[in-house]
Parts: structure tokens; C-alpha cells; sequence
């Protein structure tokens, strides 16, 4: 595995497992990751290989019986999530992957934090509870994220970047050479746009488009409780 191995998940649960699994993924690949009763962090690499680690814990070896990381590839995705064999039980994971940067990753229904590297891909995010951290994404689709995001954005694609209904605050890095429509909608909150020579097409007090550069790309914001900040 591409990651040193984990003393123990996040929780104090004391009876735990862990899972490491690698698998080789053409470009264009699709990375399915679902139900996790924890964090995912994905770092990006060059090279075509997947590495997968998971680890599970729960407080009594009756309930890590109980549940089950299904991590299967067939054809060009590979799924990860959890299954529960009892109706009730107490649990938690850890996911780490090490993946090539040019997959695309869908993550859904997430409890914990999720962060991200660098990655050339389509990125898709629904139902987070934790914080999200992304960093040189070219295009996202981002959909109930409970906890604020943290997004820095590359040379983006022509599809874009569009992020909707988010609790807490944003922090948007444009980055120094950006070209880019910003289009903030319907924000509960302070917009504060620090970016040098961003022209200001539209404001109100909920409301804000931006352009920068050429505005070439586009990054939408809709539905915000919480600060935006915009900079570079």
C-alpha cells in the first residue's frame, strides 16, 4: 500500500480492521465511494495504480461483525462502501486512496471530512457532513455539503465548477492566473471577493457575478449559509 499503516481510526473503538487493496485503473476510470461512516482523503499520482486502505472499527467484535466495506472493480469503476448486516450498530471508517489523477471521482453520503488532491477528473460530492478540502479541480459538481468547503481551482474545463447548498463558510482559491465567470447566488452571508482586477458585473446583498480574466470558465455558487470568500 501507498500509505503507512494506521494505528487506529478516528474513534476510540477499540475492535478494528484494516483493508488494503490495490488495482490497476485506465484513464477515464470512475471512482464510486458511498456511505462511509467517516473520512475519505484522496491524494492523486501520476502513475495507474489505486491504492485502496480502509479501516473499520466498532466498539465490541459483535458489531464490526455486524458491517462490511465492499470494495469491488468492474470495468472501468471501482465501488467502495459499507454494508450493515444488523439493524443497529455503532461504527466508524477511515479511507485513504492513492489514485490516478485523471479518474473520476463520485462520493455520496459521506459522515466525515473529505478531502482531495489535484486531480484532472469530473469530481461529484452529495451529502457531506464533514468539512470538504479540494484542491486544483478542473470540474465539480457539488450538492449538500453540511460543513463549509475549501476549494482551489485549476485550469478549468468547459463544464466547469457548480457547488450547491452549503452550510458554512466557503473559501474559493482562484488562483494567480485565473479566468473564470463567478457566479454567487442566493448566499446568507457575507461575499468578499479580494480577487485583483475582478470585475464586478452584478451585486446585492445576496448575489454577486465576477469576472476575472477573460472569464473564460465558469464557477457557480448557489444556496449559501455562511461566508464566501473569494481570492487568489
Amino acid at each position: 500500500s501507498a500509505f503507512p499503516a494506521m494505528s487506529a481510526p478516528d474513534t476510540e473503538y477499540p475492535e478494528s480492521e484494516r483493508i488494503a487493496k490495490s488495482f490497476s485503473l485506465a484513464s477515464g476510470s470512475r471512482i464510486e465511494i458511498s456511505t462511509i461512516a467517516g473520512s475519505v482523503e484522496i491524494d492523486t499520482t501520476s502513475g495507474r495504480t489505486a491504492d485502496v486502505e480502509v479501516v473499520r472499527a466498532a466498539p465490541t467484535q459483535r458489531e464490526l461483525d455486524c458491517g462490511a466495506i465492499v470494495i469491488e472493480q468492474v470495468g472501468p469503476t471501482l465501488t467502495i462502501r459499507s454494508e450493515n448486516r444488523c439493524q443497529t450498530i455503532r461504527s466508524s471508517h477511515v479511507v485513504k486512496l492513492s489514485v490516478p489523477r485523471d479518474v473520476n471521482l463520485s462520493l455520496r453520503n459521506i459522515a466525515g471530512h473529505v478531502r482531495i488532491g489535484s486531480t484532472d477528473g469530473m469530481v461529484r460530492l452529495e451529502s457531506i457532513a464533514g468539512h470538504v478540502e479540494a484542491e486544483g479541480l478542473r470540474e465539480a459538481r457539488m450538492v449538500s455539503l453540511a460543513n463549509g468547503l475549501a476549494l482551489t481551482v485549476s485550469d478549468l474545463s468547459a463544464r466547469g465548477i457548480s457547488v450547491i447548498s452549503v452550510m458554512g463558510a466557503i473559501d474559493l482559491d482562484v488562483g494567480p492566473r485565473a479566468d473564470a465567470e463567478v457566479i454567487t447566488r442566493s448566499v446568507a452571508g457575507h461575499i468578499d471577493n479580494e480577487v485583483r482586477g475582478a470585475r464586478i458585473i452584478e451585486i446585492d446583498d445576496a448575489n454577486q457575478r465576477a469576472v476575472i480574466g477573460s472569464g473564460r470558465g465558469k464557477i457557480e455558487i448557489i444556496s449559501v449559509v455562511g461566508t464566501i470568500r473569494i481570492h487568489g
